[in-house]
């Protein structure tokens, strides 16, 4: 196979990020195991952590990802009766007779690029109903989104050992049930979990574009993932609105990445911003996107997509239409009433209300377990008591949130604000 020059670890560590989830959705399906996949996927990784350096880089990554891992996976069967028995060595060997191979299960992205459909197909098996309710989207995110477990956890606003736990578990009933995470033949079933498939899939984003740790605020390889992914499901159901206002609703975000660190890395507050280095292509698709899904039906994302627009639409943050904002604000709430929900409200009433409203909402959520441990709802109810003078609860609320973050770029514009660095008035956004 031809080979390219040496990498540097940078290098082996990016197509770590990009091939893993790939490689681990293609051998489910392969396989039918999620243990033996995930198994030997992590021993194809460090293959090519250890030859790689010296033999360069494949020209096909996850082409030789995938021989190793099914290597692997064969030499484990033949010598583990355990793995003998849960699966059958001609499946193995055939890596699914009947199952096209992973390079020609693919879609074309809007740039020419070919995104294999096993991660599509994964998110919708890790939906079956006999997986349960909790625990579809934390598969989704563990195995298809490529985040840590910590990185779930902090998604779902949950302990890390309860999450540990819940992935153990989750696993166990999988392999136990002999649960297939395949797509669904009847439409219907599909279509009952689509749901919770944007869902993960914006959770996906939302780590790339906020990331729970780490030294940058960004990943951009988890927010282009993201937008792959809903890409995909707006083209697979073009006349839906949810994954039209999922898809409106990510590329309206990413627009303001350009604008939303400073050169320290440190996040930049929405008030903040150079709207002029916001991506106006990116806001032109996803408002004409968010359009079509407003047209279609009020979903939950068409309506975070419209919101994302009249952001998008205003000149200066001055100009926002924060009564707009609000008005669509309490339209969601009446399809996603959780607490997240309810807390970016309470900001937008303070900006339209005035500060003290929005305080007081704030502070009616200060018990949901949700938030306890929530970094933003601490820093919202800190920026909002700053903004009223009242600097020494601020300071109180600072140092909560303070506790509770793990990236270092959020830590430094907390810091920042406690120390009155920075003016402005908003979280990053």
């Amino acid at each position: 196979m031809p080979e390219h020059g040496s990498p540097g670890d940078g290098t082996i560590a990016r197509l770590h990020r990009e091939e893993h989830t790939r490689l681990l959705a293609t051998l489910v399906r392969r396989f039918g195991d999620l243990d033996l996949a995930e198994d030997v996927a992590q021993e194809a990784m460090e293959a090519a952590l250890r030859t790689w350096p010296e033999s360069g880089v494949p020209d096909e990554p996850l082409a030789w990802l995938i021989t190793t891992a099914k290597r692997r996976a064969l030499d484990r069967v033949r010598r583990d009766a355990v793995y003998a028995q849960r699966l059958a060595l001609l499946h193995i060997e055939q890596g699914a007779r009947h199952a096209p191979a992973a390079d020609q299960v693919t879609v074309d992205g809007p740039d020419g690029d070919r995104i294999p459909d096993d991660r599509l197909t994964m998110l919708l098996g890790c939906c079956h109903p006999a997986i349960a309710p909790a625990d579809r989207v934390m598969l989704m995110l563990r195995f298809v989104g490529g985040l840590t477990t910590a990185e779930v956890a902090a998604a779902l606003l949950v302990p890390v050992p309860t999450m540990q736990a819940r992935i153990t578990r989750a696993k166990r009933r999988i392999r136990g049930a002999g649960i297939p995470l395949t797509v669904p033949d009847d439409p219907e079933v599909l279509a009952a979990r689509l749901p919770l498939v944007l869902t993960a899939v914006s959770l996906v984003f939302t780590e790339g574009y906020a990331a729970t740790s780490g030294e940058a605020p960004l990943r951009a390889e988890l927010t282009a993932e993201a937008i792959r992914l809903a890409r995909i499901l707006h083209r697979s159901l073009p006349g839906e609105s949810e994954p039209a206002g999922l898809l409106a609703l990510l590329l309206l975000t990413e627009a303001r990445a350009p604008a939303r660190t400073d050169a320290a890395g440190a996040p930049v507050a929405l008030e903040d911003q150079d709207r002029g280095r916001w991506a106006r292509d990116l806001i032109a698709e996803g408002t004409a996107l968010a359009e079509r899904a407003a047209v279609a039906g009020a979903g939950r994302f068409a309506v975070q997509a419209a919101i994302a627009a009249v952001h998008a639409e205003a000149a200066t943050f001055a100009g926002t239409d924060w009564a707009q904002i609000v008005a669509l604000y309490d339209l969601l709430l009446r399809l996603d009433p959780g607490p997240v929900v309810r807390m970016n409200r309470a900001v937008a009433v303070g900006r339209r209300d005035g500060f003290a409203e929005g305080l007081a909402l704030l502070d009616e959520l200060g018990d949901e377990p949700e938030l306890v441990r929530h970094h933003p709802f601490h820093l919202a109810r800190a920026l909002t008591l700053d903004r009223l003078g009242r600097t020494d609860e601020a300071r109180v609320a600072y140092v909560r949130a303070l506790e509770l973050v793990d990236n270092a770029g959020e830590r430094r514009f907390i810091r920042r604000r406690m120390d009155g660095e920075a003016t402005g008035g908003d979280a990053p956004a």
